[in-house]
């Protein structure tokens, strides 16, 4: 379990040592140099971001692009992960201290879906094609958080599947391409270095991928074009590996000013990406694939977690 000394806030995995020194709060954001100059198409749709809240939680929504909020709800929320959404707008929330997974139906701001994750802390959640619900557990409910799993539930939350990966004891993020493959990443049980699996589509066995490696695990995202992106939270990078095998690194997306990037969500066209930092108490738009500073920011969200994207209609 050696990254999670790092994330030491409420024990949640996006919690990070500097929100934990002996502070009430994660530190307020300074003032974050931006690019001078947008280049990027200003993408349609809504934002949603979740955050932790005087140990509950909260999930706001944002339209997009300018950043109005829209949708506020903190109904059986306690202490949120990630989040994810589906084609009919609904968003899935990792509820971690919850040890559940609730679906919202904005503008309904009670869950019309609660799943028992049945003895552990979800830290993400992922819906396939068929609209089943992946979920990655970093570890058990009770005792010294022993080793978690993934776990894919029915759309109506029958339990299908529990998978653990031969490199990983502890899993933090995952994702689910257009074909249902699903890469997770998170930590091993020994080592210094987080890694990530694969499970193919139509199966219920992980397999390492080995050449994904961070100093500690962050979101996981596939591109429209089926590369998959993962955050290294310590070097402060979103890597990008090549389909089908994702062996080779074909992008580096630094993200310059940020103390703690942790997930993420791609905007339409993967002209950009909105990444969470949670000791800035903000989420924060970057070019992709180029990176640099931050072109656009949202402030003032109480130590952010998921972040999520639904297209507009």
């Amino acid at each position: 379990m050696s990254k999670i000394v790092l994330f030491c806030y409420a024990a949640t995995v996006g919690a990070v040592t500097a929100a934990c020194a002996n502070q009430t709060a994660p530190p307020v954001a300074p003032v974050i140099p931006q690019s001078p100059a947008r280049s990027v198409p200003r993408s349609q749709g809504t934002l949603y971001v979740a955050g932790i809240y005087t140990s509950s939680g909260v999930l706001y929504g944002y339209s997009l692009p300018y950043l109005r909020m829209t949708y506020s709800t903190s109904s059986n929320l306690n202490e949120p992960e990630g989040i994810t959404t589906d084609s009919s707008g609904a968003v899935y929330v990792a509820n971690t201290y919850g040890y559940n997974i609730l679906k919202f139906a904005p503008p309904a701001t009670d869950p019309v879906l609660r799943i028992d994750d049945r003895g552990y802390r979800p830290t993400d959640v992922a819906i396939d094609s068929k609209g089943n619900i992946w979920v990655a557990n970093w570890c058990t409910r009770k005792g010294t958080c022993g080793p978690g799993n993934v776990r894919e539930y029915s759309d109506a939350g029958k339990l299908l599947h529990t998978i653990t990966c031969p490199n990983l004891t502890w899993y933090a993020f995952l994702a689910i391409d257009k074909s249902d493959n699903v890469i997770v990443d998170g930590d091993p049980p020994y080592g210094v270095y987080s890694s990530a699996g694969e499970i193919a589509a139509g199966t219920s066995k992980c397999t390492t991928l080995s050449s994904i490696h961070t100093g500690a695990p962050g979101g996981v995202q596939f591109t429209s074009k089926g590369d998959v992106a993962v955050i290294d939270t310590v070097d402060l990078v979103m890597r990008t590996y090549a389909k089908p095998r994702f062996m080779n690194m074909i992008v580096a997306t630094p993200f310059h000013g940020v103390p703690t990037p942790v997930e993420d969500a791609f905007a339409k066209g993967d002209t950009s990406v909105w990444v969470s930092v949670q000791g800035y108490n903000g989420v924060f738009e970057f070019a992709y694939p180029t990176g640099g500073n931050p072109i656009n920011s949202l402030q003032g969200i109480y130590f952010p977690t998921g972040v999520a994207i639904t297209a507009s209609k």
